[in-house]
């Protein structure tokens, strides 16, 4: 019997836990069902309302934001955005809405619509830089909008949440029968809680543990981060710091404790505007804000300042109300330093701490756009220290280097705080003098330029004494570009120079000798260019013996025109002059011997006799690297030397005799002939002839021109040509001009003539060298005088 009740207990507690069971799984699945359902519904309501939130928030950072790239970035996140939010839509509308999660959609998306057309207006407007009037569209528009969508969504979040809450109840109805049905078997269900309850307690403690571990394990790492770490609550009270935080601040983490943020976190711009109203923006805002830009500073509680760069972001709980905020703050105050110094750098020159030459340029553009717009006069000072390169080349440039140091230190002393003194080059200096008259400028650069005579510079017990050069000029709102007004001041400065230096020079309209020389400056210029673009023509010039009978051989004298960039046809007297004083004639010299002996080197011909004369500048002679160029391009054209003649002005020759005297034995040794060209011209006396071994002496054509008429020329040339020939050199007579001075030449027994009357310069192409032997076979054949100019 008590097996039998046994048993039948047992059966019964068996069917009761079946029945039981079996109810509580269809309530189970049931259950699922319904809250899978609606949480689907909730996710996606939910990513729809964080997509419309981060758009407000993405235009309200791009509304705020100056940078163009940053609105850029933001801008594609706001586009990113609204896929989200459509996506969204569709799924929602696919997992099958009732009547009223209908209505909801609909009202929500109809707001949507509203509120996209007013984002893409506040868009727009930031297009057109209209900044207040896209803040002003996104306050009154796209926030009232905004609320009224998130309210709809809210709305339907609601109806999600009661849903869930109605199936909720239904499943709890269904597990209080099931309850009722379990409870025939309690002292099964007590021994099945028991060991569900130690279960759960031991995986409790465990769990337990793990949480501890993660809180050392996260306590540990914002310890050990190099950034400041801040937490608050949604009140803004401080309710942690990590130790860098401590450190950055001033306060410890306990004196922290419910402190409000703004007492324990002092941050401010560097020209002392308050900043923690923006730390404190994701408490109101509720997203991620990074604030305090580059010029941003944290005071400590000790007074102590760092530069600092702040990211905050809010804390949110479940549902989606914000908790509190953590701020992460960088000390960036040594990489702003350096940010500072490399700029500092980017501007100044690094021996005088001066401003470099593309500041100067661009406060000297300031100065011309202030001058044209307000009407009022600045000047531009340009300095050339004298003896500097004296400096250099006796002691080094150590000593040059700490001369401009002590020196600009002088000048510095001298200034206004308005006045910027810039460093142009070696030793070149720029001063622009804001609000300066003209007559004061004068003023400042002679007192500047009595303050560079007075100053000696000691080194090694080495007096040095320095002067200056100093070109001054107006700004006006007609000084033209900044590039003009420097080339002008450069060339009043050069005047300065030529006029004896230690001197000062104003440029006036009316200022003939600046106009000059700037006209030369721009000469240069050109003829630089055109030796870059190979825009130079080769010419050349008959020099014919005067007597048909006496053997000697005609050659040809090489010379050089200019293409101007408009196509035009420029002599030499243009830019030959800018070239001597601007040292660019050994440039132009190299470039007419190579051309020359490469043209030369493409002769056919090999039977010719008469030479080429191409002329060598005083610079060139002195130039210690023109010997070497000369010898490698005979080398490399195969031209044979006795073809070449040279020639070298008597000035030249005689300035520097024994760099000429060398460089002509070397090659004459190689076969070249040289010629001395404009004798007479110089002080020189005939005696330096006997220390230049040369083949032809060229009689300056200012004598020949006039000899007809002048007695005193016809003397001079017929002395020149007498002591020439007792010096075994033949003799060249420049600019024979017409057939009555050949023949009176002739008479004196003059070998050679040169000019309009012998044969006008013509090209030296291919077929006028091919041409060569045949062209200058025979003697003078002077042209009618109808044909004849001057040289």
């Amino acid at each position: 019997m008590s097996f039998s009740g046994f048993a039948l207990m047992l059966g019964l507690m068996v069917a009761l836990m079946v029945a039981g069971l079996s109810r509580m799984s269809v309530m189970n699945e049931n259950l699922e069902a319904i809250v899978r359902t609606h949480n689907a519904k909730m996710a996606l309501v939910w990513e729809m309302r964080h997509a419309a939130r981060e758009r407000a928030m993405i235009l309200y950072h791009m509304v705020h934001t100056a940078d163009p790239f940053d609105r850029d970035e933001l801008r594609q996140r706001f586009s990113g955005h609204a896929g989200t939010f459509i996506q969204s839509r569709f799924d929602l509308v696919a997992s099958g809405l009732g009547p009223q999660e209908r209505g909801y959609l609909d009202s929500s998306l109809r707001l949507a619509r509203q509120g996209e057309r007013a984002q893409n207006a506040v868009l727009d407007l930031l297009d057109e830089g209209r900044l207040e009037a896209a803040q002003h569209l996104l306050y009154h528009q796209v926030v009232s909008v905004q609320n009224q969508v998130m309210a709809q969504l809210t709305l339907m979040l609601e109806f999600q949440q009661m849903a869930t809450r109605v199936a909720e109840d239904k499943a709890k109805r269904a597990f209080q029968d099931a309850l009722r049905l379990m409870l025939v078997f309690g002292l099964l269900t007590l021994l099945v809680g028991s060991l569900v309850a130690f279960y759960v307690i031991r995986r409790a403690s465990v769990i337990e543990t793990e949480l501890h571990q993660e809180k050392e394990r996260a306590q540990i790492t914002l310890s050990s981060i190099g950034d400041a770490v801040i937490s608050t609550d949604e009140h803004g009270m401080v309710n942690f710091l990590n130790p860098v935080a401590e450190r950055m601040t001033g306060w410890t983490d306990d004196d922290a404790q419910g402190k409000a943020l703004a007492d324990v976190l002092h941050l401010s711009a560097e020209d002392g505007e308050d900043a923690a109203e923006t730390a404190l923006d994701p408490l109101r805002i509720g997203a991620w804000v990074e604030s305090c830009g580059d010029s941003s500073q944290l005071t400590a509680r000790n007074g102590q300042r760092h530069a600092v760069e702040l990211t905050a972001s809010p804390i949110h709980s479940p549902d989606g109300r914000i908790r509190g905020a953590t701020l992460v703050l960088r000390d960036v105050t040594r990489s702003r330093e350096l940010s500072r110094q490399l700029s500092w750098a980017a501007s100044h020159d690094a021996l005088t701490r001066l401003i470099n030459r593309a500041e100067f340029e661009r406060r000297l553009e300031w100065l011309l756009q202030d001058a044209r717009t307000l009407w009022r006069e600045h000047a531009l000072l340009y300095l050339d220290l004298d003896q500097f390169k004296v400096v250099n080349d006796t002691c080094g440039h150590v000593a040059g280097d700490e001369l401009l140091r002590q020196l600009t230190a002088r000048l510095d002393e001298k200034m206004r705080s308005s006045d910027s003194l810039g460093r142009l080059g070696g030793d070149e200096f720029g001063l622009l003098l804001e609000n300066c008259p003209l007559d004061k400028a004068a003023e400042m650069a002679e007192m500047l330029r009595s303050t560079v005579a007075q100053f000696r510079f000691m080194w090694e017990n080495k007096p040095f004494d320095v002067g200056v050069s100093i070109g001054v000029a107006p700004i006006t709102a007609d000084s033209g570009t900044a590039a003009q007004l420097l080339s002008t001041v450069d060339a009043a400065c050069y005047v300065a120079k030529d006029k004896g230096r230690n001197q000062v020079h104003i440029f006036r309209p009316d200022d003939r000798e600046t106009t000059q020389r700037t006209g030369e400056m721009s000469w240069s210029q050109q003829l630089s260019q055109a030796i870059q673009e190979d825009r130079l023509l080769l010419y050349a010039q008959k020099i014919m013996p005067l007597d048909a009978y006496s053997g000697q051989k005609p050659h040809l004298e090489i010379l050089v025109r200019m293409v101007g960039e408009a196509g035009q046809l420029v002599p030499p007297m243009s830019f030959i002059p800018a070239a001597e004083r601007y040292g660019m004639m050994p440039a132009l010299d190299r470039w007419v011997i190579r051309n020359v002996l490469a043209r030369l080197s493409r002769r056919q011909t090999t039977s010719m006799d008469p030479s080429c004369a191409i002329n060598l500048s005083g610079q060139s002679l002195g130039d210690k690297a023109m010997l070497p160029y000369i010898l490698a391009q005979f080398e490399q054209t195969g031209v044979p030397p006795q073809h070449v003649c040279f020639e070298i002005t008597e000035t030249a020759a005689v300035a520097n005799l024994r760099a000429a005297a060398e460089f002509i034995q070397t090659l004459r040794e190689l076969g070249c002939h040289f010629s001395l060209d404009d004798f007479g011209s110089g002080m020189s006396s005939f005696g330096y002839l006997r220390q230049l071994d040369v083949d032809y002496l060229k009689i300056d054509g200012a004598f020949v021109r006039n000899m007809r008429e002048d007695a005193t020329d016809r003397a001079m040339v017929e002395a020149i040509n007498n002591i020439g020939h007792v010096m075994g050199l033949r003799t060249v007579a420049e600019y024979v001009e017409d057939a009555a001075t050949a023949e009176l030449l002739l008479g004196m027994g003059v070998d050679y003539a040169q000019g309009y009357a012998i044969h006008r310069p013509e090209p030296l192409t291919a077929d006028f060298i091919l041409l060569l032997d045949e062209r200058l076979g025979g003697a003078v054949r002077p042209l009618p005088a109808s044909a004849c100019g001057s040289g």
